[in-house]
């Protein structure tokens, strides 16, 4: 072992990657004498430790940029069909029986009451009625069976940073207007994150990783807040074998905020040259990952919003997005602030949605964030005849309770419109931000009625269930993903809905309506391709205990340098 190789070990394979879950891990296999000779379990089974060992991919490998090329790709700058390292194996036959899976048939959610599901390696092979034999079962009474999560817009290494006093920010200190009280920007502590060491923002990406795992989301459509942030996500979804479509965000959040929020246009031209270059770093980092751990890590362009492109920035990331192969994803809600309208229009002669249009990104695969001020009845059908694009709706965003009902989710249904259910940043809890898009839809919905131009839909579980798992699978264009049905990914999850506070003490009559009581830690088991990462509500991937104290150094660490600038003296409750 290289003296890289064991550093990795001792900070990220123990620390970080954990003990692999001391206590949960021999609920998923008998122990036995790893490599290590920790005696909790072996290779197979994916354990950090012993994979670290194996041969799992090392930071050079994963986070190093193009020098790594011609030894991960062969000479056409391909890929590979399967990488030679990797520390992630899937179980072999496993029979999953739950009171109830949400199947898939049709391409439309359908809940089955007493079946089992049959998974084979990577793959489900059947679903099928309770069944007895003499093949083990996993019984998991009193839980619905479901595909795991696809959040559709994510800012992988900011959530437990800005979380717990950004929450009572006022809309109009958000928006800018008028004699709106100064308020605490949730960008200030974005834009420290890349003053990280590698390290230290590992241990940032592995808390919130963690905890987005925790709660059924295995896949991450990530627009990285910089290219830095993009490799220590792909460094941490490798180690814990989750699905990732990450992206660096472009400009990055360095540079991102003095053009975002410009009066001169001639700011955006002038920095035209720095984001070429920064498209052309992203792509070519991309390329030395595309289709690595296995398939599951597929890199995104991500430019960060509209106001930040021109022409040709926005033609280099088209180009990139196809060498790639899988989509673009950004930010859409310059049209929100009036300022900011003002400026893109004088740029452009055209709004938010139509230069989307008329630059090509609405021709192939396009994630858009949060659709904050579009016009409903212009522009949502522009975007509904796109069929490759997908809405991320994100009802945290912002802050919980920040910008509640803002976003158009009812009008995109009945729009017709593919939507996705994304965490965008501070709220990691997959299974709550399902509630809280159901509540605030219908709430939208409601309040709008008589009024709004288009028709709304008041949405249900149903359709955030669906948003949850076939829409952000729709949008990356993988009939393999978000479904249970024989051929797909298993990619799983439970979520139990017997228990206090969501249960009623007997057999549920319609479960999906239970899960508007329950939230994360409601989720039991989860696996990405057949591997295990939680059991019985315990981590494989990491301990816990370690995982958030070594997050938490790092949050105190920037929130040290706010206290010095007077951040907090502003905003925030101090009655």
């Amino acid at each position: 072992m290289t003296n890289d190789g064991m550093m990795q070990l001792s900070r990220r394979g123990l620390l970080a990657g954990g003990m692999a879950g001391v206590g949960g891990a021999m609920l998923a296999r008998p122990a036995t004498a790893g490599m290590f000779g920790h005696g909790l379990h072996d290779f197979s089974h994916g354990c950090s430790i012993c994979g670290e060992l194996a041969g799992a991919p090392s930071r050079a490998a994963l986070g190093g940029g193009v020098r790594r090329t011609q030894m991960l790709f062969g000479s056409n700058g391909k890929a590979p069909q399967a990488p030679a390292a990797t520390a992630l194996r899937a179980t072999a036959r496993q029979i999953l029986q739950p009171d109830w899976v949400l199947a898939c048939e049709n391409d439309a959610l359908k809940l089955l009451a007493d079946h089992e599901v049959v998974i084979d390696g990577d793959r489900i092979v059947e679903v099928r009625p309770h069944s007895s034999g003499s093949d083990d079962r996993l019984r998991l009474p009193g839980q619905i069976l479901t595909a795991s999560f696809i959040s559709g817009h994510t800012h992988s290494c900011a959530g437990t940073l800005t979380r717990g006093f950004i929450e009572e920010t006022p809309i109009a200190s958000i928006q800018g207007e008028g004699t709106a009280p100064r308020a605490r920007s949730l960008l200030v502590p974005m834009t420290m994150i890349d003053d990280l060491t590698e390290d230290e923002l590992d241990d940032l990406t592995a808390i919130n990783l963690a905890e987005m795992l925790r709660t059924g989301c295995t896949t991450q459509v990530d627009m990285s807040l910089s290219l830095k942030q993009m490799q220590s996500y792909v460094r941490v979804a490798t180690r814990f074998g989750m699905r990732g479509f990450p992206g660096g965000m472009v400009p990055g959040m360095k540079r991102l905020l003095p053009i975002w929020t410009r009066t001169d246009n001639k700011v955006l031209d002038d920095s035209e040259a720095a984001t070429l270059d920064e498209i052309a770093a992203a792509l070519a980092y991309s390329r030395t990952v595309n289709g690595s751990a296995d398939g599951r890590i597929r890199p995104m362009m991500a430019p960060s919003v509209v106001a930040t492109h021109t022409r040709a920035s926005f033609a280099a990331i088209i180009a990139a997005a196809k060498e790639l192969g899988n989509g673009v994803h950004i930010h859409v809600q310059n049209s929100w602030r009036p300022r900011d309208m003002a400026v893109l229009r004088a740029y452009w002669g055209m709004g938010e949605v139509e230069i989307l249009r008329e630059v090509g990104l609405l021709d192939g695969r396009l994630f858009g964030g949060h659709l904050l001020g579009v016009d409903v009845a212009k522009d949502l059908p522009i975007l509904a005849a796109a069929k490759a694009f997908t809405f991320a709706h994100c009802p945290s965003g912002a802050g919980w309770g920040v910008l509640p009902s803002s976003q158009p989710w009812p009008e995109a249904l009945a729009a017709g419109v593919n939507t996705s259910i994304g965490l965008d940043t501070h709220s990691n809890d997959y299974l709550d931000n399902i509630r809280q898009a159901v509540a605030q839809g219908r709430s939208r919905a409601q309040l709008y009625a008589k009024t709004s131009p288009v028709g709304l839909i008041e949405p249900t579980i149903w359709h955030a269930m669906e948003a949850a798992t076939l829409g952000g699978a729709r949008g990356l264009g993988r009939d393999d993903l978000g479904r249970i049905q024989a051929g797909a990914k298993a990619d799983l999850c439970t979520i139990a809905i017997d228990q206090l506070l969501v249960g009623s003490g007997t057999r549920a009559l319609e479960p999906l309506n239970s899960l508007l009581y329950a939230n994360g830690l409601a989720v039991r088991n989860v696996m990405t391709d057949g591997r295990w990462q939680l059991r019985d509500g315990h981590l494989l991937v990491g301990n816990e205990a370690h995982l958030m104290q070594r997050g938490g150094v790092v949050v105190e660490k920037i929130w040290g340098r706010l206290k010095d600038q007077g951040y907090f003296e502003v905003g925030g409750h101090r009655g």
